[in-house]
């Protein structure tokens, strides 16, 4: 009986972080994690179906996609030597060259597992690479297939609307639609996908994009100020959208056969700190920057700067319709203000992802240094925070979390298809952060 591992006794969604090197990577190795490459200022992340790859994104210096190999039965991650680890603009680093790489902010991988799309903040842009999926290898197209931006960028990619600085983007569960946030053009962005081949294109006029007031030109919508991320139902009838600057997650219909997003309007549309938009009137969304729904469909959860706090939305597996709990069931906060939950390591949170198991939400704080961990209850989508240390993980163990490395302003966060791991990019520190998850 003594012997009974710390494993055995760990609580399902619990984090640990690998000693040494086999806990993160960075740019130079510091941390001290290992050394990798195009990492500078990551601020994305994620992990292809058969959960054989990882990717990560890097928005200053680097401008690189990186490739890392993980092995599914430890979920330990390496980056392979050479051009083969990274593509980025002009082949820096060194890395395979690619072209639309600037400010690189958010990375999906196709169900298929034969895309990776990219966001470029700086080249308003969404980049398309091919994925071997036996490898994982990554390789953009040459010229025009390889990217769709807002104005050609003078003809190396195909000619688009809606994609001023875009920061999200999203794959449909079917593998026909691409979903692009957009910042600056407060618009969500519709590509068509073939499923075959990857390649993507923007339907012409108001078809191609849904912005806060009809630019683009684009449909009109609302409560589409500065969208900052953007994620698909699991039965792919719902758009949802994190609208940093109208603080409020946005609602949008997606048709299942042909991908195409209308927006209900009024208060159905979506939900807001105040009710402004107009909006259905929410708390705990002040600047939310990331959006994530549970697997079964029935949550959704928006991570709030400005409120330190992620917020809990119900989701009507019919119709799409969201509603906000009342009092603390509706978030979980910094101190407890909304009002809220009183959480620990919120400050400044922005990233925020599901275990496909629905039995935990993971958020990262960028202001904390920190990854928050929460309960979720299968049946209802409530969310709790464990007492103390096992409640976070933070770059020093401040904020009552367990001490951990490579956590400086964390941002994305993602959880493996096996739910055994979960990877963090955090752009101070240069690095992608590696935990065990107990299952």
């Amino acid at each position: 009986m003594l012997l009974v591992t710390a494993a055995a006794l760990a609580v399902t969604g619990d984090l640990s972080q690998p000693a040494g090197t086999a806990g993160c990577v960075s740019e130079t190795g510091a941390g001290p994690c290992a050394d990798g490459r195009g990492l500078e200022f990551a601020t994305g992340v994620a992990v292809s179906p058969d959960g054989k790859s990882l990717y990560a994104v890097s928005s200053f210096i680097s401008h690189a996609v990186v490739r890392f190999n993980r092995d599914p039965a430890t979920g330990w991650i390496a980056q392979p030597a050479g051009a083969g680890g990274c593509v980025s603009q002009f082949g820096a680093e060194p890395c395979a060259d690619g072209h639309a790489l600037g400010y690189l902010t958010g990375v999906a991988v196709s169900p298929d597992g034969k895309s990776v799309y990219v966001s470029s903040g700086s080249t308003a842009a969404v980049v398309r690479l091919n994925r071997n999926p036996t490898t994982g290898a990554i390789s953009q197209p040459v010229g025009s297939a390889g990217c769709i931006s807002e104005t050609g960028n003078n003809g190396a990619c195909a000619d688009g609307r809606g994609l001023k600085f875009p920061t999200g983007v999203a794959v449909s569960p079917d593998g026909k639609s691409v979903y692009v946030a957009s910042t600056t053009s407060d618009a969500v962005v519709r590509l068509v996908r073939n499923p075959t081949t990857g390649a993507i294109s923007q339907p012409a006029g108001t078809a191609g994009c849904i912005s806060e007031d009809g630019r683009g030109p684009c449909a009109d919508g609302h409560g589409l100020f500065g969208p900052e991320k953007v994620v698909v139902s699991p039965d792919g009838k719902s758009v949802y959208v994190a609208s940093y600057i109208s603080n409020a997650v946005a609602r949008l219909v997606r048709n299942p056969t042909t991908g195409a997003i209308s927006q209900p309007a009024g208060s159905t549309g979506c939900v807001s700190e105040d009710g402004t938009g107009p909006c259905a009137d929410g708390h705990g969304l002040g600047l939310p920057g990331g959006v994530a729904m549970s697997a079964d469909g029935k949550s959704v959860y928006a991570a709030s700067s400005a409120s330190n706090a992620v917020a809990r939305l119900v989701r009507n597996p019919t119709t799409g319709a969201l509603s906000q709990p009342a009092g603390t069931a509706g978030c979980v906060s910094e101190d407890g203000t909304g009002p809220c939950a009183d959480g620990h390591g919120f400050d400044g949170p922005y990233g925020v992802a599901v275990s496909p198991d629905g039995k935990s939400v993971y958020v990262t704080s960028s202001a904390s240094d920190a990854v928050a961990r929460l309960d979720r209850n299968t049946t209802n989508g409530a969310i709790s925070q464990p007492a103390g240390t096992t409640g976070c993980v933070s770059e020093t163990g401040s904020g009552l979390c367990t001490d951990g490395r490579g956590l400086d302003q964390p941002f994305g966060v993602t959880v493996s298809p096996d739910g055994n791991s979960v990877y963090v990019a955090s752009n101070a520190s240069d690095a992608v952060a590696r935990f065990n998850r107990a299952p």
